[in-house]
């Protein structure tokens, strides 16, 4: 891996979201199954009714945001770029990535749109979480926003969901300004650019090294129910990495010769949300660092496991590597190696 002296480890673009985190006891839950064969699971509200929340949190939180605040905890130097609004929300966050360490120079702040928000809906029938997202300032960030000079100092860039005609085409500049210092790309999509903007999704991981999708994020994608012929179809893109993660029943990492199969160590999840963007994040760490794939298994599986362990997200992460080593020895955890 390119060690060459870089202002940053890593420069992320994507979302950057005031998190709503409200429990609510009084929905339905429906199970059905698609054409696919394939359980989905529903969450249903009695028409003209009103529920009641037993509990609201606030953090700060989006994709991009995380993946570069858990990087900086646990060692790095790293930025974040993107849209925020022009009030208390965009203060609040900004703040927060401060306090992690986080370069926010790269931040354009709006004040035709407001911060994005996600509502995340908790039940007390699962640990899983259903999110309404209202983009807001994020769909605002385009090309012309960004500091050239960021990505052309970095080790790696990470793009994760951007929907919008502008944000696609600040994720197509950022990766051709840090590959021209042969930087490592990262793509991170979540369901949602996956649905709306599959074409746009293929091309751009066409030009990253490293991918994590969960297994419903890997189906939507490829139509492949089978995760080994979808994983393949993503390493025909040119991808060297491929990370498919299945909640509490862990996590396939790959590089295309062998497959890791990592079971998480055991802990009460109070919340998964931000899981997926710190098991990204180990891999990250893992790939810079030049751990084994099998170590970079244990880092990613480790962190993701910190992260929901409390309400929240960026909560519950280390805030110095040490203390995810010392997680690692205290919380065995199960792999399987298999050939690919």
């Amino acid at each position: 891996m390119n060690k060459e002296k870089k202002t940053f480890d890593l420069v992320s673009l994507g979302s950057c979201t005031m998190d709503m985190i409200v429990s609510v006891e009084d929905v339905l839950r429906m199970e059905l199954v698609d054409k696919n064969l394939i359980d989905k699971k529903y969450l249903a509200i009695e028409h003209s009714s009103k529920l009641n929340v037993s509990n609201i949190k606030f953090h700060p939180g989006g994709s991009a945001a995380n993946i570069s605040c858990d990087l900086s905890s646990i060692g790095f130097n790293t930025a974040y770029i993107g849209g925020v609004g022009e009030d208390f929300n965009g203060k609040a966050c900004l703040e927060d990535m401060q306090n992690h360490g986080v370069d926010t120079s790269g931040v354009k702040i709006f004040g035709e749109d407001v911060t994005a928000i996600s509502v995340i809906i908790l039940t007390p029938w699962g640990r899983d979480s259903s999110i309404l997202a209202y983009k807001g300032a994020n769909n605002l960030f385009s090309e012309e926003h960004i500091l050239d000079e960021m990505l052309l100092s970095t080790r790696c860039f990470v793009w994760t969901s951007l929907t919008s005609n502008n944000g696609i085409k600040a994720i197509e500049k950022c990766i051709k300004l840090a590959k021209s210092i042969n930087g490592l790309i990262v793509g991170a999509p979540s369901i949602s650019i996956i649905k709306n903007r599959s074409e746009e999704v293929i091309n751009l991981l066409r030009q990253s090294d490293i991918t994590s999708l969960n297994e419903e994020e890997l189906i939507a994608l490829t139509n492949e129910t089978d995760i080994k012929k979808g994983m393949e179809k993503l390493f025909d893109l040119g991808i060297n990495i491929v990370n498919v993660t299945f909640g509490k029943e862990g996590q396939w990492l790959s590089d295309g010769k062998t497959i890791i199969k990592t079971k998480p160590p055991k802990v009460f999840a109070a919340d998964t949300t931000g899981a997926g963007d710190a098991t990204i994040s180990g891999i990250i760490y893992g790939i810079l660092e030049e751990k084994s794939i099998v170590e970079t298994a244990r880092i990613a599986a480790s962190l993701s496991a910190m992260e929901i362990e409390s309400p929240g997200v960026r909560v519950g992460t280390p805030v110095k590597y040490t203390e995810l080593e010392e997680f690692m020895k205290k919380h065995p955890i199960t792999q399987t190696i298999v050939d690919f």
